[in-house]
């Protein structure tokens, strides 16, 4: 008792001052004043309880508790009847009979109230937007003739709305981890009416891939609308809509000066929904709340849209006052099972479970093989299909090749080795960047300034790190048409030669990177979701479940291209790879011409003519969508004016055909090394310098061009068009030039750099590396940032990138190691057990001029198609 005593005047006293939702419980009990009754007996009926006990002075009315537990509307009886016994405990506490027993401890009723989260956070009026409003306008129903009854000071106030500290997971241990109760902890969402923004800043139905961007420009578009439409009044009155007894005191003077005639309540309710409802709307906040575990998600919305069926309409704002409480059944998690995955195992993932552990074994009796007969001294390897179908899987061998430090073969680029490391390093900095949204960040407003310009020009490389993307398209054109060309050099006038070239350009590629993505798949759906769990572990068990549903989507690289009745956010960065490949199967349209003009004519005009002019229809496809859809300049900067009218189901920032200039790009300079392959070409000091000057400048351009445009929150629409039409042919124009320059030994520092030998091995799990790390990067957001409130800085994000990066990499090696290697070796194996029986190693061929032969080795083909790394 002793210790009960304090616990329950603590509960009584504060509870007004909890959060929203409980201030909405502490205001609205005031209407039942001091004589109200309240109820202690359990209920199964379709409403709330009547009073069957009564006190002297009691504080609360049964009815009020339905804001934090399921009460009203048509719910099931099992959930009423769960939330009386919750409510029967919390009122025992509040206000407990002589001669009851007191809970030893904590009571599990208060353990799982004091789970809940609470909005506003303290520190939230750190961050704010001063928001005018006309009192008249208001509360005109309320008060008659307001104007005149209300003194000046009071008809205008400037009510001050925090835009961080909206998200508030609450306690998700303490809510599941109770004895007495049996509970159930979900992420509610607080959302507000439309500010004219709409409901979808993209203006279509955006599938899952694009949900990274989606919060950010929501947020942004907000962020900036009140920003620029609702400026405070230096004269008025600044409120407090989330402080309790500011608005008592608000409403006081109200009161004093114009007769509410009994309507304080409503006034003081009116005007915490008016807060509520517009701070929803800004920030869209979240809130951890824990319900009984008989509850569902229906039950829980049924119950709060019967709190908040209420609407106001403001006529000086012209917002509608909106309020929805809702959550959704994969938010919500019990103590026995955590991460909202099916209790029983799926087939698939049985399957998953079993293909790895035979790849498993497959490794140790192949890594066992490999040291057998390596140490202690060299035996002859064998030439069997089975023993070297075993030693594919050796992790010993596969190891070493990882951690090779060598360049693949003389014609290898080193330079590309440190270009893929640093943009891909550029990636997971700025998934990074956009992950602090997923999790419970609380200075948002200054994380908003930052992306609206309040940042430096430095902060735009962060902001605009998706050039980065573009890198990787420009390197693979480069390296399919270098690759090609060799091959189709070594084919000359064989007709059969020429044939498989082409065949095994698509088998080839389709295998190399289908097998390795397969079983990436099969992590995402049957090892990554039962690793941990966290509040925001929904994110995880979804992907899960669309790879289960749409997996042949992904394989067959069209599940950004068909537009589903259901979203698909299975290895939600897929979207790239369904772009390389779409590319890669499209380019030889591109590549044959020229390299046959060429071969004609030994001339390089036809063949760059035609590239320009596919360049050119390209160019123009981006200008058109871009300027009749009014695109902004970029996913993240969102512009007033701009990007309305974009409906198509495949969103402009990951449509193949808005992208493919990188690629072509990459195709001119995989043709350009390819003819000067061995030749030592000669540039003056000048125009080395020139060129370097030039790349320089338009790739400054591309990353920090835009700092004005976010400062100012403005840019026409023929400027933004002009940079989306042709910001990748500067950015990858200029990355063409330095590969080139440093492969010809014009390179200088720059090649040294990138071509250190400590890039090679990090370069080789840069694929493993982005189809892992956003995975990675979406548990850490899922489990650690939704589970306590934190701060945005520098220094953090710093360490959030070092941390990532490693792990990824970590993660990406083991996946490298256990998969993409061997897949690569064994797919090296099928291709030459395949090919050779029809034909055989040296073919006898005639030169051009019909008077002499030479040998062609086939295997040279079937091992460059191979080895290669693109």
């Amino acid at each position: 008792r002793k210790i009960m005593n304090p616990v329950a005047s603590w509960l009584s006293l504060n509870m007004g001052k909890l959060g929203i939702l409980l201030s909405l419980f502490f205001i609205t009990t005031q209407r039942y004043g001091t004589n109200a009754q309240v109820s202690t007996t359990q209920s199964s009926t379709p409403t709330p309880s009547k009073p069957t006990t009564t006190t002297s002075k009691p504080f609360w009315e049964r009815d009020q508790f339905a804001w934090i537990t399921p009460l009203f509307g048509d719910i099931s009886d099992e959930c009423r009847e769960a939330s009386n016994r919750y409510v029967d405990s919390l009122l025992a506490i509040v206000q407990p009979q002589s001669g009851k027993a007191i809970f030893p401890g904590i009571p599990p009723a208060l353990q799982m109230f004091d789970s809940n989260g609470r909005l506003p956070m303290e520190g939230f009026l750190s961050d704010t937007i001063d928001l005018p409003i006309g009192i008249c306008d208001l509360l005109g129903n309320i008060i008659k003739d307001c104007s005149y009854m209300l003194p000046s000071f009071l008809q205008n106030v400037n009510i001050k709305l925090p835009i961080g500290y909206n998200w508030n997971p609450g306690s998700y241990e303490e809510c599941l981890v109770n004895e007495g109760i049996e509970t159930k902890y979900c992420t509610v969402d607080m959302k507000g009416p439309d500010l004219g923004m709409g409901n979808n800043p993209f203006g279509r139905v955006q599938p899952k891939y694009e949900t990274e961007f989606t919060r950010v420009n929501s947020l942004l578009s907000r962020y900036g609308n009140f920003r620029k439409s609702f400026k405070a009044s230096n004269n008025s009155l600044t409120l407090n809509i989330f402080d309790l007894q500011h608005i008592k005191e608000f409403v006081g003077l109200l009161d004093k000066h114009a007769d509410l005639s009994g309507k304080i309540s409503d006034t003081e309710e009116l005007l915490l929904l008016l807060g509520m409802s517009v701070y929803s709307a800004l920030t869209q906040p979240r809130i951890g709340m824990c319900f009984p575990k008989a509850c569902t998600a229906e039950d829980i919305n049924k119950n709060y849209n019967n709190l908040t069926n209420k609407s106001f309409n403001i006529q000086g704002l012209d917002i509608p006052i909106d309020l929805k409480i809702q959550t959704r059944d994969p938010s919500c998690y019990t103590n026995d099972n955590r991460s909202g995955m099916p209790e029983k195992y799926p087939g698939v993932v049985i399957f998953f479970y079993i293909l790895f552990s035979f790849i498993g074994a497959l490794i140790i009796i192949g890594t066992a093989y490999d040291l057998y007969i390596t140490f202690p001294t060299q035996k002859r390897k064998p030439d069997t299909l089975i023993p070297n179908f075993i030693l594919c899987f050796s992790a010993y061998t596969n190891a070493s090749r990882i951690l090779s430090t060598e360049s693949a073969g003389k014609d290898h680029l080193d330079c590309m080795n440190g270009i893929r490391f640093l943009s891909m390093t550029w990636v997971v900095e700025g998934h990074i960047f956009f992950a602090v949204f997923g999790g419970a960040i609380r200075n948002l407003g200054d994380v908003l300034g930052l992306m609206s310009g309040e940042g430096s020009l430095a902060f735009e490389a962060i902001i605009n790190a998706l050039p980065s993307v573009d890198s990787f398209f420009l390197m693979s054109g480069l390296l399919t048409t270098y690759i090609l060309l060799k091959e189709l050099d070594k084919a000359e006038n064989n007709v059969t030669k020429h044939t498989i070239t082409f065949i095994m350009y698509y088998v080839h590629r389709y295998l190399r990177i289908t097998m390795t993505y397969a079983l990436v798949i099969g992590v995402v759906i049957a090892v990554l979701p039962y690793l941990h769990y966290g509040p925001g572990w929904e994110y995880i068990s979804t992907a899960s479940s669309d790879c289960r549903k749409f997996w042949w989507q992904n394989l067959l690289y069209i599940n950004t291209l068909v537009k589903n009745d259901e979203d698909n956010s299975c290895i939600s960065v897929s979207w790239y790879l369904v772009d390389d490949m779409m590319f890669h199967f499209f380019s030889p349209i591109i590549i044959y011409p020229m390299y046959f003009s060429y071969r004609q004519s030994k001339r390089h005009l036809a063949g760059i003519t035609y590239w320009f002019i596919a360049l050119a229809c390209f160019t123009f496809g981006v200008f058109y969508i871009a300027y009749t859809t009014h695109q902004s300049p970029t996913e993240v900067l969102k512009l007033p004016g701009l990007h309305t009218n974009y409906t198509y189901h495949v969103g402009f920032y990951f449509a193949p055909w808005t992208r493919y200039q990188a690629y072509l790009i990459g195709i001119l300079a995989g043709y350009v090394l390819h003819h000067a392959r061995g030749k030592d070409i000669k540039i003056s000091e000048a125009i080395n310098l020139i060129s370097w000057q030039i790349a320089f400048l338009s790739a400054f351009a591309v990353v920090y061009g835009l700092h004005s445009a976010y400062t100012s929150q403005s840019m026409t629409l023929f400027s933004a068009t002009m940079y989306n039409t042709f910001q990748r042919i500067a950015w990858n124009g200029a990355l063409a030039w330095v590969i080139f320059s440093c492969v010809k030994g014009y390179g200088g520092i720059v090649n040294e750099f990138l071509s250190w030998s400590a890039f090679a091995p990090l370069s080789r799990l840069t694929f493993c590396t982005y189809l892992i790390h956003i995975e990675v990067q979406g548990m850490f957001a899922s489990s650690v940032l939704s589970s306590f409130p934190n701060d945005f800085s520098y220094t953090l994000n710093v360490w959030y990138l070092i941390g990532q990066l490693f792990v990824s990499m970590s993660a990406a090696f083991i996946l490298v190691l256990c998969f993409e290697l061997p897949c690569m070796r064994v797919e090296k194996l099928l291709i030459e057990t395949i090919l050779a029986p029809f034909m055989p190693n040296k073919m006898v061929l005639p030169v051009k001029n019909g008077n002499s032969k030479e040998d062609i080795d086939l295997k040279g083909l079937k091992k460059t198609y191979s080895n290669d790394k693109y």
